[in-house]
């Protein structure tokens, strides 16, 4: 580590020098040894107390595959493929070509893309885990592409984190990364990069309180442990794969490490997303070090092969194809290099040979990289030839039968002169007309459009329902109509409350038990129903329970064909519940939810679906005195990838009208 340069230090950079690869190389190798080290202590629970590990608790020749490493090289490969005009439209199509795991962010996110959505919406809807740590994983491929420019290397980062995150603390937790690792390449002073880094991150987000918290131990004298409690006393949260905390737990490698292998495992050893922070401050260490000064202790057992999942299906199509990924470290760096480039010369940085300088201040977010911070996760941009489109959801894509969904509509002129535009908005068959409306546009000048859509009642309201945009800028060419998708609501209907007997009231039948004839009809069961509806799988129970007692849910899930999957109940109450009238689970405790397949044993079941209606009932138990009742209901293909199934209908009841 060097001394703190001063605000007026000017840093040349080389992009095809030495000491750039020297770091590229370091990062990669880091990146590679912090996620073998902690990949085999991950757990999706946090634990209390810290872990005692000081070396690989396993190895194999190019490390332990994982998440955090392969799906980097996919955007390695949309970098190259597409260009440095690389935005998250893009990377959602390499997600559904790349990237074949689906559990928690990943699988919500991938859903949302296959019913027709766009990032940042499909980053953010129905997506309980957006402040976790999926994206910050993926932060080191975008600060290599523009090391010691840690503005440009955010816009990427911040076009890759809301293809799942939109919204949440993970968006913050990828620049936070990414900036701190950009920078890196130029000033190896901790206190500096962090400072640097958290330019990047909102003043009120928990990334930035994790962080501080962390920093202020290590300035009070505090050892690492007492710095771990202090990260988790000031951003508490049960899950492991929580952003800020292990952004935390990655600043205390980063300040208590004596030296490489020290910093990798203290940030290990602080628990929950080992393999995420681990890998992260492994890349941190691995450029402040570099390659040529990193202990063969720790790196040599990897050599510089490359592991991935490919072969059971993590991640899909990385070798073949006229692209293949890097097959090992040397690949790797020189292909990040050769894009690099043109990323830089793309943003102005590069004007010609393959050098740069910038000053301290360049290295600190400026006003366009904060406006990100703001930015809703509820706006689609469709950029155009000669008018720039945004179009607003406003409160989300989810709509509700026989209701009004709002929608905004913004609009930029691109052109020189002044224009008139046209504008119709499509709706499906059979839902009722939206009036069109023109508007005049100065040249730059935005002006936004809005609407109120008439949603149709249940029997009209599909799974994906697909609007489109149509725009006549007078005077100029034709352009693409611009598709809005409206996502049906997801269908229930809850019962009474009944009072709670003596004993165990999962043992005591009520009358919603009890059914007469086809359970499809809705008068089959009792129990004084009324129907509800819900934004995705969290279901609106918490309304139901008025007094303490017991609580029914019942939906349906209408499938194409017969097919097996995960039936995921996630309650956070005492539950028992049914498939097509089966006992298929229970779960007698009162605990917190972490809705994804399979959050905990006995939380969810395996099934087959019958080709049509499924009926799904769920009774659930308040006692009063615990928080407020939660329960997440959804179906997942089978394992090892366990798909979130799109193409159920859930947003109609067996016995609305046409609902067949």
């Amino acid at each position: 580590m060097v001394s703190t340069p001063s605000p007026d230090t000017v840093f040349d950079v080389d992009i095809a020098g030495p000491q750039i690869r020297d770091r590229v190389y370091g990062c990669w190798q880091g990146k590679n040894a912090g996620g073998t080290l902690g990949t085999p202590l991950e757990e999706a629970w946090g634990r209390d107390e810290p872990f005692d590990v000081w070396w690989y608790p396993e190895l194999q020749e190019g490390g332990l595959p994982n998440d955090d490493f392969e799906m980097q090289l996919a955007w390695l490969k949309a970098a190259e493929e597409v260009g440095p005009a690389l935005t998250a439209r893009e990377l959602s199509r390499y997600w559904l070509d790349h990237v074949g795991y689906n559990f928690d962010e990943y699988g919500l996110s991938k859903r949302n893309l296959r019913l027709g959505l766009e990032p940042p919406v499909s980053g953010h809807f129905n997506n309980w885990f957006i402040d976790c740590m999926g994206s910050p994983i993926r932060s080191e491929l975008w600060a290599c592409l523009a090391p010691g420019a840690p503005r440009v290397a955010a816009k990427y980062a911040y076009q890759d984190a809301i293809c799942d995150h939109a919204g949440g603390e993970g968006v913050f937790g990828e620049l936070f990364n990414t900036a701190l690792e950009s920078a890196a390449f130029v000033v190896q002073d901790a206190q500096l990069l962090i400072d640097i880094a958290l330019s990047y991150v909102p003043e009120s987000s928990m990334i930035r309180r994790a962080v501080e918290a962390a920093r202020d131990a290590h300035r009070d004298g505090l050892d690492w442990k007492q710095a771990r409690r202090a990260v988790l006393s000031a951003t508490p949260h049960y899950n492991a794969q929580y952003s800020p905390i292990n952004t935390g737990f990655q600043v205390i490698g980063l300040l208590y490490g004596t030296d490489f292998g020290d910093g990798m495992c203290k940030t290990v050893n602080c628990g929950y997303d080992t393999d995420s922070s681990g890998a992260a401050i492994g890349s941190y260490l691995g450029i402040l070090y570099g390659s040529d000064a990193l202990p063969e202790r720790w790196v040599a057992p990897l050599g510089t092969g490359i592991s991935t999942n490919e072969d059971w299906g993590g991640v899909r199509h990385l070798s073949d194809g006229p692209n293949p990924v890097p097959a090992n470290l040397d690949e790797l760096v020189d292909r990040i290099r050769v894009v690099s480039q043109l990323v830089l010369r793309h943003h102005g940085l590069v004007q010609e040979g393959t050098g740069f300088a910038v000053t301290l201040a360049d290295l600190y977010a400026d006003d366009e990289t904060r406006q990100m911070f703001t930015a809703s996760p509820n706006q689609v941009p469709h950029p155009g030839l000669d008018v720039d489109v945004v179009v607003d959801y406003v409160d989300g894509p989810a709509c509700h039968p026989a209701s009004s969904h709002p929608l905004r509509v913004s609009l930029t002129n691109r052109r020189a002169d002044p224009m008139t535009v046209q504008v119709a908005l499509r709706t499906p068959s059979g839902w009722p007309a939206v009036t069109g409306q023109e508007v005049e546009l100065a040249p730059g000048q935005t002006r936004t459009l809005a609407w109120a859509v008439d949603v149709p009642p249940m029997p009209l309201v599909r799974p994906s329902n697909r609007l489109w945009l149509e725009l006549n800028a007078i005077g100029y060419p034709a352009a693409p109509a611009i598709p809005v998708v409206l996502l049906g609501a997801l269908a229930s209907r809850l019962s009474q409350v009944f009072p709670v007997p003596d004993g165990d009231p999962l043992d005591a039948p009520y009358s919603p038990e009890t059914v007469t004839g086809d359970p499809t009809l809705a008068d089959a069961r009792p129990g004084g129903w009324r129907e509800a509806s819900s934004d995705g799988y969290a279901q609106p129970v918490a309304e139901a329970f008025t007094e303490p007692g017991v609580v029914y849910l019942q939906a349906f899930f209408h499938s194409p064909s017969e097919q097996d999957g995960w039936l995921i109940v996630d309650p956070s109450v005492p539950v028992r519940y049914w498939l097509n009238g089966e006992l298929t689970g229970e779960s007698r405790d009162y605990r917190r939810i972490r809705p994804n397949q399979r959050a905990a044993d006995g939380i969810g079941a395996y099934v087959t679906l019958r080709e049509g209606w499924n009926e799904v009932l769920v009774k659930l138990v308040h006692d009063g005195s615990h928080p407020p009742a939660e329960l997440h209901l959804g179906f997942s293909g089978p394992a090892p990838l366990n798909p979130h199934v799109y193409d159920l209908d859930r947003s109609r009841s067996p016995w609305s009208n046409d609902a067949s």
